[in-house]
């Protein structure tokens, strides 16, 4: 599986992959009601990357995610950081200037992680 493409929903974000560039950007709202199910997936896409790969980048911007999915998405950074040299990834965090949580949020994130991380604020 090259590509990992899910489309938006309501409750869950637009998830783009591409193993070959190495790039792999979830955007939108992230409440799915299963949440293990939905980040299955993309769980199952990072498995199959390239080991390879020169450089890997993560780019989320959520709008709103909920309490079950924060694990997830600090799981797929940490399963990243496991499969490539740390100074070969770069994640970009994107929160709307006026939202602290997400910033929050972000900040908690880079905290927890070794590899760089950019919190992006963008204008709505």
């Amino acid at each position: 599986m090259e590509k990992l493409n899910l489309e938006s929903t309501k409750s869950t974000p637009k998830v783009i992959g591409d193993n070959i560039q190495g790039t792999l950007i979830i955007t939108g709202n992230c409440f799915p009601e299963n949440s293990l199910s939905f980040f299955n997936d993309i769980n199952s896409w990072i498995d199959l990357l390239p080991k390879d790969l020169k450089f890997f980048n993560l780019e989320c911007e959520l709008n709103y995610i909920a309490s079950s999915s924060i694990i997830h998405i600090l799981k797929i950074m940490q399963k990243i950081e496991t499969l490539f040299p740390i100074e070969n990834i770069s994640i970009k965090w994107k929160y709307e200037i006026d939202d602290e949580d997400i910033q929050k949020l972000g900040e908690e994130f880079d905290k927890l992680t070794k590899s760089s991380m950019e919190l992006i604020s963008v204008e709505v």
